[in-house]
């Protein structure tokens, strides 16, 4: 296996190492023997959540949304850049969907027990940036109570 092609592999599943042994566990082998460097995995993790970002703003996908932050919670990715990039992202989505807006909803709010400490919001209030909690907060207030027109 090269390089560019543990790359495409990585990519395929959304920079996600679990979800590659889980589903390729001799090619995952083969990618953990390279021992390629963390900086290098980082790399191709930024290259793959901006490459997402710029389709998002292309699509309006709430699935592209959904995409880019799991990968951000990723506890290697987690910084205040890509939160940001994250929270321009929400402008893009298209929200005429129902669903899509509990999907994205959650993701600010987070999906796991407070005590986790995931989902945007508590991670802008824990890295000291209330203002852009207190922003998220006012989002998805926004979001679950403007319900969409779906014309049939």
């Amino acid at each position: 296996m090269t390089v560019e092609e543990a790359k495409r592999i990585y990519f395929k599943y959304d920079c996600s190492v679990f979800a590659w042994a889980r589903e390729e566990p001799n090619t995952y082998e083969i990618f953990k023997s390279m021992n390629i460097l963390d900086e290098t995995l980082d790399n191709w993790k930024r290259e793959m959540f901006m490459s997402i970002y710029e389709q998002l703003k292309e699509t309006g996908s709430g699935r592209l949304f959904l995409r880019m932050y799991d990968i951000y919670e990723d506890c290697c990715y987690r910084n205040k850049k890509s939160l940001l990039i994250l929270k321009e992202a929400l402008d893009k989505v298209n929200y005429m969907d129902p669903e899509v807006n509990a999907y994205v909803s959650e993701a600010v709010i987070g999906r796991r027990d407070i005590s986790q400490r995931d989902g945007m919001i508590l991670r802008a209030y824990d890295s000291g940036d209330k203002q852009i909690a207190k922003e998220l907060l006012q989002f998805v207030l926004n979001l679950v109570t403007c319900i969409p027109v779906i014309h049939n």
